[in-house]
């Protein structure tokens, strides 16, 4: 999964920020603590008009996820 690589500083700035209507910027971190945003075509069309149309700007790169966490043992 590709997503824009971001550092902490520019997570911390737009996380949970409303780029459009409904729609908030939501994070992620992936195994090797890296944060990464994730946007659709529709979400990349509508922050290239806001002040976070740097974001567009940012490297991509792959995503890889944290294993799942364990499953529950049942006696």
């Amino acid at each position: 999964m590709i997503g824009y690589i971001l550092t902490q500083e520019q997570r911390d700035s737009i996380q949970g920020k409303v780029f459009a209507s409904c729609k908030f910027f939501h994070c992620v971190q992936d195994i090797n603590d890296v944060w990464f945003l994730f946007l659709t075509a529709e979400d990349e069309a509508e922050v290239a008009v806001t002040e976070y149309a740097w974001l567009l700007e940012c490297t991509q790169g792959e995503y890889t996820p944290p294993p799942p966490p364990p499953l529950p043992f049942n006696n």
